[in-house]
């Protein structure tokens, strides 16, 4: 079996809308999957201040600092792209992020109470003119930890949970090695 064989994951439909993100994913392992994808899908990389905001609204108060340091990372991204370190995302310049596949993973054991979600996704850039990106970012692999808490996901930091991070094969599409590292495909509720 490979990842591109098999059934897609669907995720859960937001049931809401706040800060720039979506809301109102239910508390099992779909419903953190969906967070994590909606979340990265949705989030400003490149826009400082709505990041802060989207970042506060979904980030665990236990996790100390990591809203600065997102921001912080924002901000060097945004100077090394020849921009202001603050501001919004270029006029006329639109992102669009796509996950493709995910790995996830209880920290909690069969409570799945803190969720490790690994996801392989791609990012294109439209110019204002409607012109393609000539190097979007394909292939790229990020996680986060998500951990149920006041009946929301919110993304942590925490050292208990960092520390049972674990680390996935590469992703491919046609990889029975993939499948079996538990890597599933994404699709959008319809």
């Amino acid at each position: 079996m490979t990842p591109d064989r098999a059934r897609k994951l669907v995720l859960e439909k937001p049931t809401g809308q706040a800060d720039g993100l979506s809301t109102g994913f239910s508390k099992g392992p779909v419903g953190a999957i969906s967070a994590t994808v909606h979340f990265w899908e949705e989030y400003a990389f490149l826009d400082d201040r709505k990041a802060r905001q989207q970042l506060e609204a979904i980030v665990s108060p236990d996790a100390g600092g990591y809203v600065d340091e997102q921001v912080s990372e924002v901000r060097t991204l945004r100077e090394n792209a020849g921009l202001p370190p603050s501001g919004g995302t270029p006029a006329g310049i639109t992102f669009s992020t796509t996950v493709n596949a995910v790995r996830a993973t209880s920290l909690t054991g069969t409570e799945g109470k803190v969720v490790q979600v690994w996801m392989n996704y791609d990012r294109y850039a439209t110019q204002a003119d409607g012109s393609p990106d000539d190097e979007p970012l394909k292939d790229e692999t990020t996680d986060l930890l998500l951990k149920w808490q006041n009946g929301a996901w919110r993304i942590t930091n925490e050292p208990e949970y960092l520390e049972k991070r674990s680390f996935p094969r590469a992703y491919f599409p046609d990889s029975n090695v993939s499948w079996a590292d538990g890597w599933q495909q994404v699709r959008h509720a319809g």
